[in-house]
């Protein structure tokens, strides 16, 4: 079997991929906030999933204490 190889480069930051690909400073910025608000929706959605998942055990907690 082969060895793995590892490449490492430097990753380029969020202002030189834009530059690389022509995106202006305002647009940046509108791209930076729809990211945002699209990872605090996802991160809204996992915490509801989660704490809606939980409930029915609560309840059978509470039902059994009664």
């Amino acid at each position: 079997m082969p060895k793995s190889v590892t490449i490492t480069t430097p990753w380029p930051t969020y202002e030189e991929v834009a530059k690389r690909l022509g995106i202006s400073k305002r647009r940046q910025k509108e791209i930076d906030a729809m990211a945002k608000e699209f990872f605090r929706q996802s991160r809204a959605k996992e915490c509801a999933t989660t704490s809606t998942a939980a409930e029915p055990e609560k309840r059978r907690k509470r039902a059994s204490a009664a």
